[in-house]
This record gives C-alpha cells, structure tokens and sequence, in this order.
C-alpha cells in the first residue's frame, strides 16, 4: 500500500530547530502540498522523508514501514528535484530510462515503459535529443517522466515548477495533476505557490 506518515518528527541543526514535531500522513492516491515562505522547513521535511536528513527524532513510515534507519535507496520513493539534476550527456530516452537499470528488465520491457511515460508526458517527439537542445518545460517533463517510469511507493516533488515562467507553470500543473491521479500513489509537492497548492493538491498542509 502506497501511503506515507510522519510521526513527532524533528530535525535540529545544532541549536537550530528547522522541523519540530511534524506530523503528516498521506495515503494512497492523495497528493499533499506543503505550502509555506522559504525557510519555514518544507524542504526539510520532504528530504526527511526521502532519507536525504536524518530525523533528531520521531518516525518516518513509508507503506507502514519505519525507515528512520534506511539510506534513500532503500526507501523506494522517486523524487522530483528543484533543479532538474538531468544527465547531459544522456538523451531525453536514456534520462527516462536511467532507473530502470536497477530493475534489471529486459531490453524490450523498458523501451516499452519508457515509450508509455514518453507519451504522457508528450515527449515521445524528442527521445533522441540532448537535454540542452530541449526546452526549459520539456526539461521539467522529463524529470516528471523519469520519477514515474518506474513504480515506487510514493513520491516526492520540490518546488517541481519554480523554475518555469507562468505560463509554463499553468500548464504544468494541470499535466502534472492529471498523471498523479492515474498513479494512485502517496504524492508529497513542496511548494511555497498558494495557486500551485490549490490547483494540485488533494489537501495543503501549512
């Protein structure tokens, strides 16, 4: 079951206290958007889900198992970054597909996953190009496209728009929305955009 929660976490900095006593659950199929100013611990809280920061305390508990103790890798989560942190020297096909090598599919089964995702995500028109010969919201549709070839437990999205202009981020939302809902997975998009966290989320957790 795809669902996520966090129990009393909180993360210090020394004698800085960045997150206390977070509690948050999310189930499966719920898109959930922490919207907040910079600064306020959203971010924190997202890389404390992912395993990206260790919690100072509490529970994390992803499809009802405590993984304060594992490394990313083993949480099963895919995750949206900010910035894009695309391979350059990879096609848009060979970015998509780059998760897809842990699963160890046949040749065949990943062009065909890769081909679907490509489709959702209109992208299918560019698989052979660089990332720098693409465009800035085909830059973000492709990290969409690579969190979602695969199927994670959840996922976790930061800031996902902030670096497109406003037309861009009308329309991004509305697509990244649409595929979300066909996932049925617990989704968690910081954002610090009222707009953003209205259009997207099932519920906004301040």
């Amino acid at each position: 079951m795809s669902t996520i929660e966090i129990r009393k976490v909180t993360k210090q900095f020394g004698a800085f206290t960045a997150v206390k006593d977070a509690d948050l659950k999310v189930d499966a199929g719920e898109v959930v958007c922490l919207l907040g100013p910079s600064g306020c611990g959203k971010t924190t809280t997202l890389r404390m889900i992912a395993g990206l920061e260790r919690a100072t305390s509490g529970d994390v508990i992803i499809a009802g198992q405590r993984m304060n103790d594992l490394p990313p890798q083993k949480r099963d989560i895919a995750m949206v970054f900010q910035f894009y942190a695309l391979y350059p020297a990879l096609t848009v096909g060979e970015n998509i597909a780059m998760p897809l090598h842990y699963e160890k599919l046949s040749r065949a089964d990943a062009d065909a996953r890769v081909m679907k995702v490509a489709k959702i995500m209109h992208l299918d028109d560019v698989l052979d190009r660089m990332p720098g010969q693409i465009s800035e919201g085909e830059k973000q549709r492709l990290a969409v496209a690579r969190a979602i070839v695969r199927d994670p437990n959840c996922f976790l999205f930061d800031e996902p728009l902030s670096r497109l202009d406003v037309e861009l981020r009308h329309s991004m939302r509305g697509q990244i929305k649409e595929v979300l809902t066909g996932l049925s997975k617990a989704t968690v998009i910081v954002t610090h955009d009222q707009l953003e966290a209205l259009t997207m989320a099932s519920r906004i957790a301040i």
